[in-house]
């Protein structure tokens, strides 16, 4: 799938579009080819030779960069790397400076989004119960290990199968 100079639109059918990931928890990773369809070599020109810009440009890394030169008829590709600080659609645009007299710098938006991780890990800060506590004695704090600073969690003891009625 051929990925337009200027493309502005990312999508899924051309990977420009990275999918949802969980913010400070995961990466998604994508590789991009540059085929030189030309007579001549292509010369990668910028530094660096891939650029990464736009609102959310530090959430995407060239993780592998291409070959500086590509030989007519050959090929090189790049890595890029989507690690979303925040939650919410994240948007960056790729440039590539280089020879060609009309693609240059041949340019294309990614996207991709952040989503809220869920918590990893339930505690509770009581290693050991007293046997003997009166009616409602605070036996220990329930706390949870979530990716995502700020969030707040709410943990309530329920009556019904399997609880037990929480005893």
């Amino acid at each position: 799938v051929s990925i337009a100079d200027g493309d502005s639109t990312p999508g899924t059918a051309d990977f420009t579009d990275f999918g949802s990931v969980p913010t400070a928890l995961d990466t998604v990773e994508r590789s991009f080819t540059i085929a030189n369809s030309g007579t001549a070599v292509l010369n990668l020109t910028g530094t660096p030779i891939v650029t990464v810009g736009g609102a959310h440009a530090a959430d995407f890394n060239v993780t592998a960069f291409p070959a500086l030169s590509v030989v007519a008829g050959g090929s090189t590709t790049f890595q890029v790397t989507f690690n979303p600080s925040a939650n919410g659609l994240r948007t960056a645009t790729l440039s590539i400076a280089n020879n060609d007299g009309d693609e240059n710098p041949f340019d294309f938006s990614i996207q991709g989004t952040g989503t809220n991780s869920v918590p990893t890990d339930i505690a509770l800060s009581a290693s050991s119960i007293a046997e003997n506590n009166a009616a409602n004695a605070t036996v220990g704090t329930l706390s949870a290990t979530d990716a995502d600073v700020g969030d707040a969690q709410t943990f309530t003891l329920v009556a019904g199968t399997g609880s037990t009625d929480n005893v």
